[in-house]
């Protein structure tokens, strides 16, 4: 709204309206009081205001799909970013995915954010379509997407658990089962196709019976126990550590223990896996590091620069759930 457009909407000139805006002595009471009224309940900010919202740099990190929130990667992701934006002058705010709304495009220019970091997408996500045509910066995590103004930061998956599921069968594993976390979600689809690369090149026989479909947390983790305790398997790769959380608490409902009756590694090196009884075999990320470069990647993207994709690699972290499985298996 303009001054212009208050005067038209009073009767009164520009003149009085800017006068009665501005504090002028020469304007009455009255139509001041009625000129600010008018200007606060229609929405007018005055160049002062409007400088200093401007002013006010604002990064937002967006989560989704946190379900386990007492122990999962968005907490460190979120600090490592926010960190890395404080020290260069950016304020950041962390919302939850379903703030958005009715757009993308509307949540982030209604809030005065410059631009996001996404963590946590998947596939079936209605933002993935928006954000192919965004001008929005926009960087994301574990995901890969094409759009002039996004860029993603992903984990080698991959490589990752393919090098996990060589050092089972090098400790004697043959029967290596897989939890996979989430259908729908690009991280997950990266480990299973690890799994499998990594079942490959050690000439271990895919066998569908040894993978369970679950998602990203705890109690598919204890569920899938129950599934496993009646297979074969001697090796459970699980998608995440707080998976692995979940199978270590539930199998032992069937008299079974690790690693003992079977080994089992997760993924993410969460400060729980360290205090689990057993610790946990897993690959640690560097989740400083991944959201102290989603910062960068992201005020990139501010300055108009290319679109990128980086790939951390992470390191195999081992600990004493993983044993030789018995003989007779």
């Amino acid at each position: 709204m303009r001054i212009k457009d208050i005067a038209d909407a009073l009767h009164l000139s520009v003149s009085t309206v800017s006068k009665a805006l501005n504090g002028g002595f020469d304007v009455s009471p009255e139509t001041k009081e009625q000129v600010l009224k008018y200007a606060k309940e229609n929405g007018y900010k005055s160049r002062d205001e409007r400088l200093k919202v401007k002013s006010i740099r604002r990064l937002c990190v967006l989560f989704d799909n946190a379900v386990d929130s007492k122990s999962n990667i968005f907490i460190p992701l979120s600090l490592a970013f926010s960190e890395a934006a404080r020290q260069n002058n950016f304020e950041t705010i962390t919302r939850p995915i379903t703030d958005v709304v009715p757009s993308y495009e509307k949540f982030m220019l209604n809030n005065n954010y410059d631009g996001a970091f996404i963590v946590g997408l998947n596939y079936t996500s209605p933002f993935f379509k928006e954000l192919e045509t965004t001008k929005i910066p926009t960087v994301l995590y574990d995901n890969i997407l094409n759009g002039e103004k996004v860029s993603t930061i992903t984990n080698d998956n991959i490589n990752t658990i393919q090098r996990l599921v060589t050092l089972l069968a090098k400790s004697g594993h043959k029967k290596i089962g897989f939890i996979h976390a989430d259908k729908n979600s690009f991280v997950a689809n990266e480990r299973y196709a690890g799994y499998i690369i990594g079942l490959m090149m050690n000439n271990i026989e895919y066998n569908p019976e040894y993978v369970y479909y679950g998602a990203f947390s705890e109690a598919s983790g204890f569920e899938a126990s129950e599934y496993f305790a009646s297979k074969d398997v001697t090796a459970v790769v699980c998608s995440s550590d707080i998976i692995a959380v979940g199978f270590i608490n539930g199998i032992e409902r069937f008299h079974m223990s690790v690693p003992k009756d079977i080994s089992v590694t997760g993924y993410d090196d969460l400060e729980i896996s360290k205090y689990i009884k057993p610790p946990l075999t897993t690959i640690r990320q560097d989740l400083e590091l991944i959201g102290e470069r989603a910062y960068y990647l992201l005020t990139s993207l501010m300055m108009n620069r290319a679109s990128q994709r980086i790939v951390v690699d992470g390191d195999i972290i081992v600990r004493s759930s993983v044993s030789v499985p018995k003989k007779d298996n």
